[in-house]
């Protein structure tokens, strides 16, 4: 588990892995960790949310799926580890 005060590219791996996991569903690519399809259905109601659990915090993420379309990889995982960093005046 991580916390705000974790490495920075322990950080940045994570949210790394959270926008390419947000990019590959966003195509339509079969997610691994989703055997119920919840993402899915996030897709048809138009909106994605999720928690990011961290030894210090518990991060909620809402975000429409055109702006997921909209936002490059890099950006989505910027925003991400902004969140995780307590940075919310930046994200």
């Amino acid at each position: 588990m991580t916390t705000s005060r974790s490495p920075l590219r322990v950080l940045k791996a994570q949210a790394d892995k959270i926008a390419k996991s947000l990019k590959a569903a966003e195509r339509g690519e079969p997610i691994a960790h989703d055997p119920t399809g919840k993402i899915a259905a996030s897709i048809a109601r138009g909106v994605f949310k999720t928690g990011i659990v961290m030894d210090d915090k518990i991060i909620t993420v809402e975000m429409p799926w055109s702006m997921i379309r909209e936002t490059g990889e890099v950006a989505l995982s910027e925003y991400v580890l902004k969140l995780m960093r307590n940075n919310r005046n930046d994200a």
